[in-house]
Order: C-alpha cells, then structure tokens, then sequence
C-alpha cells in the first residue's frame, strides 16, 4: 500500500511543483519593463547590449554660437548635429546620456602638439532639441558653451560619446576644427 501511496504522491509533487514554475514565470511575465524606461522602439531594455552601434556628428560650416552678453563676435560655443546609428542606416532616438570633450590643440615651437581638454559636457539625451531629416532619420542639436573665454583663434577636437542606461558608450569620430578670431 505504501508504493502505490508514494507512486500517487510523486505525480502530485512533480504537478505541484511545475505549476508554482508557471505562476513564478507568469508573474514574471506581468512585471514588465522597469519604471523610468519607454516601452516604445526607440528605447532599449535595461541590462541589454546597447543597439547603437555608432555616433555620427555632423558639422555646419560654421557651426560657432555668440552667446556673449557683450556682444563681440568671437564665438562662445559651438552648435552641431548628433545622429545615433543603431545599424539601420538612419539615426534614432535614445534614451541616455551624451558626453562631450573639447580639446585645445596646441603647436610647440619645437613642433610637438599638445592637447589639453578645455570644456567637457555631460547631458542626458532629453535636454536637447531633436531634429528629423528624411535622408539622415531621427537626430539630436547639441548647442554648447565652453568654459574658457579665450578658445577663440584656437584649433579644437570635439569628441562626443553616447552612454545608455545600462552604461554602453559608444563614440564618435574625433573632429577637428580651427574657431574663429575676430579683430575688433
């Protein structure tokens, strides 16, 4: 009698046992995303590989920002296009950070370069203004003041980083650019 009593059990534990698997998954299933992300498919889950595969900076001619009080003309900033490319070939939004240095290029006599970093900037991607362009998709407009007064006449490199929640960083190319000087 034992046997059969045990035999009659051990179907009902594996049930038992099966079921409490199902409820825990279900319940899994019923959490959903974690709080402060977008469902939407612009938006990548928390604890996943980045989908942004590159950052793609494009520069107007004359991309400088006079935002002196003063009113001289030497540029105080710089304005640009950010577009995060997650492989499909037109950009996307995303939720994250961007993090932008700048660098003084400098020419020694002895014709070393130095490079030293003047301004550094760090953003979340919502700050920003968004752009859409029809070739180029969906894109950021970095408008940036520096720190230093006197970056202008100078040669800078702009080097600008995309992190995502889940601490992926991505990089730009590194861009080099001579800022204007104005006689007054």
């Amino acid at each position: 009698m034992m046997k059969r009593r045990r035999a009659v059990h051990r179907p009902m534990h594996a049930c038992a046992v099966g079921a409490g698997w199902l409820i825990l998954l279900s319940l899994g299933c019923l959490a959903g995303e974690p709080s402060g992300l977008s469902t939407s498919e612009d938006a990548p889950r928390r604890g996943r590989p980045s989908d942004v595969r590159g950052v793609r900076c494009l520069f107007d001619q004359k991309p400088w920002l006079n935002a002196d009080a003063a009113g001289d003309r030497d540029p105080e900033g710089i304005t640009y296009r950010v577009f995060l490319d997650s492989g499909s070939g037109k950009g996307v939004l995303r939720e994250g950070t961007f993090y932008v240095e700048m660098y003084e290029i400098r020419r020694e006599d002895s014709g070393e370069i130095k490079r030293a970093m003047v301004s550094d900037w760090r953003y979340p991607t919502g700050h920003f203004d968004t752009v859409s362009a029809k070739i180029l998709g969906k894109g950021y407009v970095l408008r940036l003041r520096w720190a230093k007064k006197d970056i202008a006449g100078r040669e800078v490199e702009m080097i600008t980083q995309f992190i995502d929640p889940a601490g992926n960083a991505t990089r730009s190319a590194t861009k080099r650019l001579r800022v204007p000087k104005y006689a007054s």
